[in-house]
C-alpha cells in the first residue's frame, strides 16, 4: 500500500503544483502530507466506484459512490445514485443526499442545486444543509474572500455571505475575490484583446489597466497576460496594478510561501517575489 500512496500522491500533487490555476503548495512540502491535508483522499475502487483512501492506503470510506469531491472543512460532497449529499471522514452522512448538484464548502457555505439537473437553480447551503442563500441563480461557485460568484442568465456577479448581490451580474467571466480584488472580463469591440480588469467589492476598478487575461492575487501578486490570451507571456502585477515581474513566462503558478513555479520553453524553475530564480 505504501508504494500506491507514494505514487498517487506524487502524481496528483506534483501535477497540480506545476500548473494549477489556483493556489499551489511550496515545493518543500511533502507531497503525501499535502494530498491528505484536508482528510482522506478521493480514490477509485476496482468496482469502478469512488471512495476515500487513508494515508496508509486503506479505505477510510468504502468505494461505493458514483462521484466524489475532495474534503473541505471536514465535509466531502458525494453522489449516490442521482443525488448529492455530504459525508464526514468516517463515511457518515452529515447532510443527506438530496441535491442534484453539490459543491465544496468554503467559508461555511457550499453552492448547491436541489432542482432538475438541467434547469434547477443554484444557491448556497450552510453546514446543516439549510439554504443560507436561496437558490435563484443559474450557477454558483464556492465563496472566496468573503464573496461567492453567481451566474444570472449568461452573466456573472457576486453575492456576500447574507445573499446580497453586491456586484451586479454584468460580466462574461469572473475569477474569485482575493486580497480585496477579483478579476473580471467583459467582451469589448471585435478584435479587442484586453478585456480583463480588477474590481473591488463595490464593483469599481481601483486602476485603469486592462489585461488579455488576469488571475487572482496571492501574496500581493497576480498572474496576468498583457497583450494576448493565446500567445502572450505571463507576468505578475502588484495589488496597485503596477507590473512587478515582467511577462516572460510561458506558464506560471500563483505565489505561495514566497515562491512560484514558472516555465520558459522546456525549462521549469522557481522564482521569488522579485522574479529571481531560487536555488
Amino acid at each position: 500500500m505504501a508504494s500506491w500512496v507514494t505514487f498517487l500522491s506524487r502524481f496528483v500533487v506534483l501535477s497540480a503544483l506545476l500548473w494549477s490555476a489556483g493556489s499551489v503548495g511550496g515545493e518543500e512540502q511533502d507531497p503525501e502530507n499535502r494530498l491528505f491535508a484536508k482528510g482522506p483522499a478521493p480514490a477509485k475502487g476496482e468496482n469502478g466506484k469512488w471512495g476515500f483512501r487513508a494515508p496508509d492506503g486503506s479505505w477510510a470510506v468504502e468505494a461505493k459512490y458514483l462521484e466524489v469531491k475532495p474534503f473541505q472543512a471536514d465535509l466531502a460532497a458525494v453522489r449516490e445514485k442521482e443525488t448529492w449529499g455530504y459525508i464526514d471522514a468516517t463515511g457518515n452522512w452529515k447532510i443527506p443526499a438530496r441535491f442534484s448538484w453539490a459543491g465544496e464548502f468554503s467559508e461555511n457555505l457550499a453552492p448547491a442545486s436541489e432542482g432538475d439537473r438541467l434547469t434547477g437553480k443554484f444557491g448556497y447551503i450552510d453546514r446543516q444543509g439549510r439554504w443560507a442563500i436561496e437558490p435563484e441563480y443559474n450557477w454558483a461557485r464556492p465563496f472566496q474572500g468573503g464573496y461567492g460568484a453567481v451566474k444570472d442568465g449568461s452573466k456573472w456577479g457576486f453575492v456576500d455571505g447574507k445573499g446580497k448581490l453586491v456586484v451586479e451580474a454584468d460580466f462574461d467571466q469572473v475569477g474569485s475575490f482575493s486580497e480585496g480584488l477579483a478579476p473580471v472580463q467583459k467582451s469589448g469591440p471585435p478584435g479587442d484583446k484586453k478585456t480583463w480588469i480588477y474590481i473591488s467589492p463595490d464593483g469599481k476598478s481601483p486602476f485603469e489597466t486592462k489585461f488579455a487575461w488576469a488571475g487572482e492575487f496571492s501574496e500581493g501578486l497576480a498572474r496576468v497576460q498583457l497583450e494576448d490570451r493565446i500567445l502572450g507571456k505571463f507576468g505578475y502585477i502588484s495589488i496597485k496594478g503596477d507590473l512587478a515581474i515582467p511577462p516572460e513566462f510561458d506558464e506560471a503558478t500563483n505565489f505561495q510561501n514566497g515562491q512560484a513555479t514558472v516555465r520558459v520553453g522546456n525549462q521549469t524553475r522557481s522564482i521569488d517575489t522579485k522574479g529571481k530564480a531560487r536555488e
